[in-house]
């Protein structure tokens, strides 16, 4: 039993080892300054505003298309149930 732990791989990804391997900055250095920070959460918003308008519009698009196909389906069974009434 004690064999097969010892052959067991960690459970950790990478991601998380490199994580805990990197050094975190103390109280008193300094990491990415604020505004770093800020203009950097602006671009993502920006590009997330975008993503939202080009979903929208693609929901839009989509919207439409299914009303003209559920259109079309209806029409065509009218036309399927006028035939069937007009041969009985």
């Amino acid at each position: 039993m004690a064999r097969r732990r010892a052959g067991k791989a960690t459970i950790k990804s990478a991601s998380a080892r490199t994580r805990t391997q990197q050094p975190r900055p103390k109280g008193g250095e300094a990491g990415p300054s604020l505004a770093q920070r800020l203009s950097v959460l602006e671009r993502e918003h920006d590009a997330l505003k975008d993503e939202l308008e080009r979903s929208r519009a693609r929901v839009r698009q989509l919207e439409d298309c299914h009303a003209q196909v559920r259109d079309r389906i209806a029409w065509a069974l009218d036309s399927l149930h006028n035939i069937l009434e007009g041969k009985a």
